[in-house]
C-alpha cells in the first residue's frame, strides 16, 4: 500500500497508539501508515506483550487483532479492561468475521475494522474515535445537553432524546435553551458541524461522506447548513484550513 506523507497530520496531543497483531507485515504497514499521519505508534506481537506495554503507557487507542495464538484478541480485551486500560480499543478482524467483532464491541471495544483495509479508511476511523473522545472531555454537566453532544449524528428529533432519557419534549427544549442559548435544532446542527469541521480539517474524505458521518441525510442539506453557519462552503472551508495550517 502506498502511504502519502503529504496528508495533514493529526493534532498534537492525540496520544500514543498501540498496534497488537502477531503478523509482522501488518504491524509494519499500520505503523508506516499512521506514523506518516503524525501519530506516535507502538507495536506488540502478542497479547502478553500488549498487556505489559499498556501497564506502562497510557494509550489513547489500541488496535487489537481478534485472532492471535496463545491469547486471542477477545481475552486480551477483557484483560486490558480488567487492568484499568482506558484506551479506545478497535478490533482488527479478517473478512467475514463480523459476528466475533460485534461480540468484542459488546465486551468494550469501540469499533472494528476488517482486513484488508485501505490507509484512508484506517485514518478516518481513528480520527472519528479521537474526535468523539475529545468531545466527551468537553461534555456539559447537564445530562440532556451532554446526550445531544454525544449522539448528535444519530438524533433525528427531540423525540429521540425524550425516549432515551425519559423526559418531556418541553424539558429538552428548555434545558438546551438555558444551557446553550440555542434552540434544540440549532444546537444539534452546531454539534454536527463541529464534527464536520474536524473531518474537513484532518481527513481526505469526500464531502458527501463527511455529510453522512456528521448526521445529515443529504449533502445538499449539509452544504446549505454549513454555508449558513460558517459563511463558507465545506469545500472552501477545507481549502482555507489547509492554507492556514
Amino acid at each position: 500500500m502506498e502511504v502519502r506523507a503529504d496528508q495533514p497530520a493529526v493534532s498534537q496531543g492525540s496520544g500514543p497508539i498501540l498496534i497488537v497483531d502477531d503478523e509482522e507485515p501488518l504491524r509494519r504497514m499500520c505503523r508506516q501508515i499512521l506514523t506518516a499521519k503524525g501519530y506516535d505508534v507502538h507495536t506488540a506481537a502478542h497479547g502478553e506483550e500488549a498487556l505489559a506495554m499498556a501497564a506502562k503507557t497510557a494509550y489513547h487507542i489500541v488496535l487489537l487483532d481478534l485472532k492471535m495464538p496463545i491469547m486471542g484478541g477477545l481475552e486480551c480485551l477483557h484483560r486490558l479492561k480488567d487492568d484499568g486500560c482506558r484506551a479506545e480499543i478497535v478490533m482488527i478482524t479478517g473478512y467475514g468475521n463480523v459476528p466475533a467483532a460485534v461480540d468484542a464491541m459488546k465486551a468494550g471495544a469501540c469499533d472494528f475494522i476488517e482486513k484488508p483495509f485501505m490507509p484512508e479508511d484506517l485514518h478516518a476511523m481513528l480520527q472519528d474515535i479521537l474526535i468523539r473522545r475529545d468531545r466527551r472531555a468537553d461534555l456539559s454537566e447537564d445530562p440532556v445537553v451532554a446526550y445531544i453532544q454525544q449522539h448528535a449524528t444519530e438524533i433525528g428529533s427531540r423525540k429521540d432524546v425524550a425516549n432515551r432519557l425519559g423526559v418531556s419534549l418541553e424539558r429538552i427544549s428548555t434545558r438546551v435553551q438555558e444551557v446553550t442559548g440555542h434552540s434544540f435544532r440549532q444546537f444539534l446542527h452546531n454539534c454536527r458541524l463541529e464534527l464536520a469541521k474536524r473531518l474537513l480539517e484532518t481527513t481526505e474524505l469526500d464531502i458527501s461522506e463527511i455529510s453522512q458521518r456528521a448526521g445529515f441525510q443529504t449533502i445538499q442539506h449539509f452544504s446549505r447548513v454549513f454555508s449558513q453557519r460558517a459563511g463558507i462552503s465545506p469545500k472552501n472551508y477545507r481549502l482555507q484550513s489547509r492554507a492556514h495550517a
